[in-house]
């Protein structure tokens, strides 16, 4: 009963049951489970404000405690893919049969999804310029005028 926490007891998710004590809601600290859980959330696509509320804490307080886990937040998709790809690349060292499989999939479809973003973008044409209205186009034009009919230049100016 010392650190807190009531004998053990867990909810529904598998969080420890704290137990009332005074006004106010215990400080919130940081802990690796929770970082991890922050980490997954941001590589399946969560905004911080949804992860604040699986947490229990308000937006303030998240970014207080997981600034470096947001800084991260645009990378943990593919950050995660390459911690799937090193752990399967190190079972299939050891030998094993399905990791090898499995990592031998994943490069192929990382291969596949890089062809296919690559042949996308060999199709496309730039963007047309933007048609110009009729004033426009006579301004244009005006401006372009070179000779006789050109803009003539200032006399220098006249200096006493």
């Amino acid at each position: 009963m010392g650190d807190g926490i009531s004998d053990g007891q867990v909810d529904l998710f598998g969080l420890p049951v704290l137990p009332e004590k005074g006004r106010g809601r215990p400080a919130h600290v940081w802990t690796r489970e929770n970082s991890d859980v922050v980490n997954l959330l941001f590589a399946c696509g969560r905004k911080p404000i949804e992860i604040a509320r699986v947490l229990k804490v308000s937006k303030p307080t998240f970014y207080k405690h997981y600034f470096n886990e947001i800084a991260n937040a645009g990378h943990a998709p593919l950050m995660l893919k390459g911690r799937q790809l090193a752990r399967l690349n190190k079972a299939a060292e050891e030998g094993n049969v399905a990791a090898e499989k499995a990592l031998a999939a994943m490069v192929h479809a990382e291969q596949q999804r890089a062809l296919s973003e690559k042949v996308q973008e060999r199709g496309k044409v730039a963007a047309p310029a933007p048609r110009l209205g009729k004033k426009e186009q006579q301004k244009e034009a005006a401006a372009g005028v070179a000779g006789r009919f050109g803009t003539r230049q200032p006399p220098p100016a006249m200096i006493q």
